[in-house]
């Protein structure tokens, strides 16, 4: 709260001052900062030189958006060099606000210098450091704090700034300078026996494990110093330490011992697998050990008659895979892997997480006892007809599950036909309907016992569909039907978004993405499955908030991250340090930020520029700089969740990983070329006579660029166009993935696929470049006959007859529709700074007439050629449309196809819902946009 930044000791004369400043944080602290503006004031008018009023004014005034003059009574106040505690803090939450972090170092470093011994602004200039991640100064500045107070946090925070400085530099320097540094500092508090505090201990031990000093570390875990740590700590670290030094007899030993006070630990039998391997090369008999161990463990629980633990039955299975993996014979050693899985089923069948137990596992199931172990999971769910019963408690449920589910993982349901398939679905869906009575008083939160019915019918469903709209829509109103009985499943909205998303409707895909209630790191995780999708489906005005609220994350992420950093460093959670700042790095590298970035700005272009002077407004408002706003293309980070979707498939249909590396670097490369084209765009529209009178006026008053800025612009165009030329030509010699590889569980093809393809940038290269080569006042025959061949293809490419196979057939189709249209629209923009540059040399060269001189023929010739390139853009357009209105009648056509019995199981409702859904065209944000860039066109008239 704001009111925070009030001192706490209040001296009797600035009691005045605290009782006039006080209802404007009571003000700023509702959230009424109009209000609180108007209170400053009156302050103000008081007393003018009150140099916290001004600061809560500036405050007030960031808050309302009126950041520039917010800024200026900041730096004027700057300049006093304010040494008050409220005001200081002030300031630090104005320059926080406006993620100016860096200012906050300035201000108190002035503070200090007029009071170097006050504690508390020594204290807020460390945080500032942390903020900004200036580790020496953060070193620095701890150290002149202990000095002033002489308390162990003080010196701690010094010595993890020395650590930090470590992470940060390469091992040559921190092996030899910063840690032995920070290993010295520590030491001397241990000698004399200054250690306070557990944090103090764990910063010690993070400063012996970076230099790999696992045998010193060792000796202090079973030291005196080990009393202050957790007992959970010094057994992690033990086993970490002994795996190190590769003591592997001790480690057996430990690990062994860890495993009888905690056997359903495992990550206990990770490390005991690995052991049993580096021991076994030296020691035969490791194995007969290891067997004996485990097989006690199990006996242990298998005597028990309740609250039975899943490890020990799964770490038979895990060593056994084990074995297999390295080419041992497994069962002659272990015994029989079938045996060991049929027990944990009729154990732990019954446990909703049986299946994913069992998942790691049971592909090294050997062939010929597939059939057998899968009968006795049948026998084990206690169903005489399965086909017509259904069970009658959750527990028989959660059996019943499992044995379809291992079905599906085992390849069972890939040897049936189409007909067996839907059958099956139906028989599933009926099992879902007649177990909906074990639901009954469950909260709206809970997911429901018999929700997998309804996945699993669906993803029968969906392995049916060869682009037939029927199975699609009776898929979507089996999960639909499902999420209105069970609101909470996320795993049902995810299905049902992307089965939206596969019949190319946007808008419905939409609406279930909103009640995932993605928010924070999910918008970086799982951004990926609509953010751009919703762009291909030709959704740019429904995509443009969605771009806008993740791109708010990206930005204040960095601020947030700090806070955590600060609290870290305030508890002593030194271990989460470094954490913290690798995670704030890993979103800073985020391929998907870059992305985001681009495409927004891209859109700010296409949807605000319903005139000339409002797209030079947008993009002069941009501010971009073609050299620092593009990332590191080769330091891009994966941060895709592309393990959300639930599913059963056998391993050899489940998303492979070369799937995941594949779209991950086209994601980029169509990244890097959009990100150049949006800047080629603003270099192009900075070249129009109106950029100089309403752009480059701003740009000085904001004293963000100097006066020659626009003779720049001019030679930033051909540099940007070179290299799109040279990035699409490395693209088109490069093989391309095909849409028909994709499945439900992938991530969402790039669109980079179809936009090469399809030639959609050509057109906008040759506009530009007749702007860049100066030739707008001499358009030539053959610009604008290659003009329109590349749009004409364009536009042919994006014909709804184009055939794609597999999932993706609606989405592809309404991709390329809106590449042309995107297309066309990026030309118009282009056209339309033309058409500003030619009109004002046609005014130039007016003025410069003498008295009675007529239009010369350049004249004439320059105003037809011109009007020829606007009449070639327009008619490609006006194709365009024509094709987008057939397009929209055939996606029309395809209406719901229900069986009574279908519309008789689910509720009227939920049919309507789906068919108002799917009733709206999806097209009809495209055709606004074409609309409005047409009638730009229109008024570029000579």
């Amino acid at each position: 709260m704001v009111s925070k930044m009030a001192p706490k000791t209040k001296p009797v004369d600035n009691s005045v001052n605290e009782r006039r400043l006080r209802p404007i944080y009571d003000w700023l602290d509702n959230g009424n900062n109009k209000k609180a503006l108007q209170e400053a004031e009156k302050v103000l008018k008081k007393q003018p030189n009150l140099q916290c009023a001004k600061v809560l004014k500036a405050l007030a005034m960031v808050r309302l958006g009126k950041s520039e003059e917010a800024q200026a009574i900041l730096k004027d106040v700057q300049l006093e060099e304010p040494c008050e505690d409220a005001t200081l803090q002030a300031m630090a939450i104005c320059y926080r606000e406006t993620h100016r972090p860096e200012l906050t170092c300035q201000i108190y470093e002035a503070a200090v210098k007029k009071d170097p011994l006050n504690e508390e602004f020594l204290s807020h200039l460390f945080m500032g450091y942390v903020r900004i991640g200036d580790y020496r100064k953060q070193q620095q500045t701890a150290m002149a704090l202990f000095k002033v107070k002489p308390k162990n946090p003080y010196y701690f925070w010094a010595v993890m700034s020395i650590l930090m400085q470590a992470y940060a530099s390469d091992d040559s320097v921190c092996l030899t300078i910063t840690l032995p540094l920070a290993e010295r500092m520590i030491k001397k508090f241990v000698e004399e026996k200054k250690i306070e505090a557990e944090a103090e201990v764990q910063l010690y031990l993070m400063v012996l494990e970076r230099q790999r000093k696992y045998d010193e570390a060792l000796q202090v875990i079973q030291g005196p110093l080990a009393e202050k740590l957790a007992s959970g700590i010094i057994e992690t670290k033990k086993g970490e330490y002994l795996k190190q030094m590769k003591r592997w007899d001790q480690m057996m030993d430990y690990t062994e011992e860890l495993l009888r006070s905690n056997p359903d630990q495992w990550s206990y039998y990770v490390h005991y697998a690995e052991t049993l391997f580096e021991i076994s090369s030296q020691d035969v008999t490791a194995f007969d050990r290891v067997k004996t161990f485990l097989f006690s463990l199990l006996e242990q629980e298998r005597i028990k008659s309740e609250n039975k633990l899943r490890g020990p039955y799964l770490a038979m299975l895990y060593f056994w895979q084990q074995l297999q993996q390295r080419n041992f014979d497994a069962s002659a050693v272990f015994g029989n892997f079938r045996e060991f899985a049929q027990e944990y089923v009729e154990i732990m069948g019954d446990k909703p997480c049986a299946f994913q137990d069992l998942k790691p596992f049971i592909s090294s199931l050997p062939a010929d006892q597939v059939t057998e172990f899968l009968d006795c999971v049948n026998q084990s769910v206690g169903l005489d007809d399965p086909s017509r019963q259904s069970p009658k408690t959750v527990k028989q449920i959660c059996r019943h599950l499992l044995q379809l589910q291992l079905n599906r993982f085992l390849g069972q349901h890939d040897l049936l036909g189409k007909k067996e398939k839907t059958q099956l679905s139906r028989e599933l869906w009926d099992h879902y309907l007649r177990t909906k009575f074990l639901n009954v008083g469950l909260l709206t939160t809970d997911i429901r016992p018999n929700d997998g019915y309804a996945l699993l019918a669906a993803h029968l469903l969906l392995d049916t569909w060869n682009n037939d709209p029927d199975v699609l829509y009776k898929c979507l109103l089996l999960l639909e039907t499902s999420l209105a009985n069970s609101p909470a499943n996320y795993h049902l909205k995810l299905l049902v978004t992307r089965v939206y998303t596969l019949a190319g409707h946007g808008r419905a895909a939409f609406q279930r993405y909103e009640t995932l209630d993605i928010k924070y790191i999910q918008l970086d995780s799982l951004g990926h499955l609509l953010c751009r999708p919703l762009i291909s489906m030709g959704l740019p005005y429904t995509a443009s908030p969605l771009l806008s609220s993740t791109l708010r994350f990206y930005t204040t992420h960095a601020r947030e991250t700090s806070e955590c950093l600060i609290s870290a460093y305030k508890f002593g959670s030194f271990g989460k340090i470094p954490e913290f700042t690798q995670f704030c790095q890993r979103l800073d590298s985020s391929a998907h930020f870059a992305s985001v970035t681009t495409e927004r700005m891209l859109l700010d272009l296409l949807l605000d520029s319903s005139s000339h002077l409002k797209l030079v407004q947008t993009a002069g408002g941009m501010f971009a700089d073609p050299d620092k706003d593009q990332p590191d293309w080769k330091t891009c980070v994966d941060n895709r969740d592309c393990g959300v979707f639930v599913s059963w498939d056998p391993p050899s249909k489940n998303l492979h990983d070369d799937i995941v590396k594949t779209t991950f670097n086209d994601e980029v490369k169509f990244a890097r070329l959009r990100n150049r084209l949006v800047h080629a765009l603003i270099a192009t529209v900075a070249l129009s006579p109106i950029w100089q009178i309403e752009v480059q006026e701003t740009k000085n008053r904001t004293e963000n660029l100097n006066n020659d800025q626009h003779p720049k612009d001019k030679c930033i165009l051909p540099r940007l166009l070179q290299e799109l030329e040279i990035l699409l030509t490395e693209l088109k010699s490069q093989s391309l993935m095909s849409h028909s590889q994709f499945s439900v569980q992938s991530p969402p093809p790039p669109r980079l696929y179809t936009y090469v393809e399809n030639g959609s940038l050509e057109p906008i290269l040759i506009l530009m470049d007749i702007v860049s080569k100066g030739q707008c006042h001499a358009i030539g025959n053959d610009e604008i006959r290659q003009l329109d061949n590349a749009l004409s293809r364009v536009v042919e490419s994006a014909q709804p007859s184009v055939v794609s196979e597999g999932f993706w057939r609606n989405y592809v189709r309404l991709e390329r529709v809106y590449n042309a249209v995107e297309t066309l629209c990026l030309c118009v923009l282009v056209v339309s700074t033309i058409h500003a540059i030619i009109k004002n040399n046609n005014a130039l060269s007016k003025k410069k007439k003498k008295k009675g001189e007529t239009d010369n023929d350049d004249s004439f010739n320059r105003a037809k050629q011109f009007s020829t390139l606007v009449s070639c853009v327009a008619s490609n357009m006006k194709k365009m449309e024509v094709l987008i209105d057939e397009f929209g009648v055939q996606v029309c056509i395809s209406q719901m196809k229900l069986t009574e019995s279908d519309i008789e199981k689910a509720e009227h409702a939920i049919t309507d819902e789906i068919s108002k859904n799917l009733s709206q065209s999806p097209v009809s944000e495209v055709k606004n946009l074409m609309v409005e860039k047409f009638k730009l066109l229109e008024t570029c008239n000579l």
